[in-house]
């Protein structure tokens, strides 16, 4: 297996994390696969330590199953991606309900930022960019409304969020009507259609989730759950 030498800078156990969560998304490292620890260390150029934090990272988002000094890709499934994106709505739906309620105007500042980053990324059709900028509209909910658990329960998830949107949108060439879904939703909140704002956010996310089940997944959309 090739080397892959991490950066010293910043939390090394974080950008291990970050590597192996893209390569057990995107089924380079298959599911049942075992991943050892001192195979891993000599891999990323690293000591066991930010090893072992990335696996206990990755074992807390539900990718790995933690057996001793090595550990078992889970990987991820249509059900998987349902439950995900049923705590993904749970959390946004209270996030942008709070924030609207006491952050409006800063979150409004924040999501004009983020289509300002999208806008540009479908400009230069680079769905990397427009992913990125998604995940930063999103994020904007949690932390405009300055609650530091619902915080750090979208932090420990979004990343797997991303990089599932990531593989979906490398899939699709036409960025811009998820731009305008984006705006629409923005342009709610920015008017104070705060009901209007809530229910398009639960179609938005329910149409991402069935989109990231069917293309990701290899799921049917027949029989699905509406997340409200």
């Amino acid at each position: 297996m090739p080397r892959n030498p991490v950066e010293r800078a910043g939390a090394l156990g974080d950008q291990v994390s970050d590597d192996l969560r893209r390569r057990i998304i995107t089924r380079e490292l298959p599911s049942d696969a075992v991943l050892v620890e001192s195979k891993l260390a000599e891999q990323y150029d690293v000591s066991r330590g930010p090893v072992r934090d990335a696996i206990r990272t990755l074992v807390q988002e539900g990718l790995l199953e933690n057996r001793g000094r090595s550990a078992r890709v889970i990987g991820l499934h249509a059900a998987d991606v349902d439950e995900l994106f049923a705590l993904r709505a749970a959390l946004e739906h209270m996030a942008l309900d709070f924030s609207t309620q006491s952050n409006r105007e800063e979150l409004v500042e924040a999501l004009e930022q983020a289509l300002e980053e999208m806008r540009e990324a479908v400009r230069s059709n680079d769905p990397q960019a427009f992913t990125r900028a998604d995940m930063r509209f999103h994020s904007s909910f949690p932390r405009s409304a300055h609650l530091r658990r619902i915080h750090e329960m979208w932090s420990q998830f979004q990343r797997t969020i991303g990089d599932l949107l990531l593989v979906a949108n490398l899939e699709h060439d036409h960025l811009e009507p998820s731009l305008r879904k984006h705006e629409q939703l923005a342009a709610m909140i920015s008017a104070g259609n705060d009901a209007a704002a809530l229910a398009e956010l639960a179609d938005h996310l329910n149409a991402s989730r069935r989109r990231i089940r069917r293309d990701y997944a290899g799921a049917p959309d027949e029989d699905e759950i509406l997340i409200r």
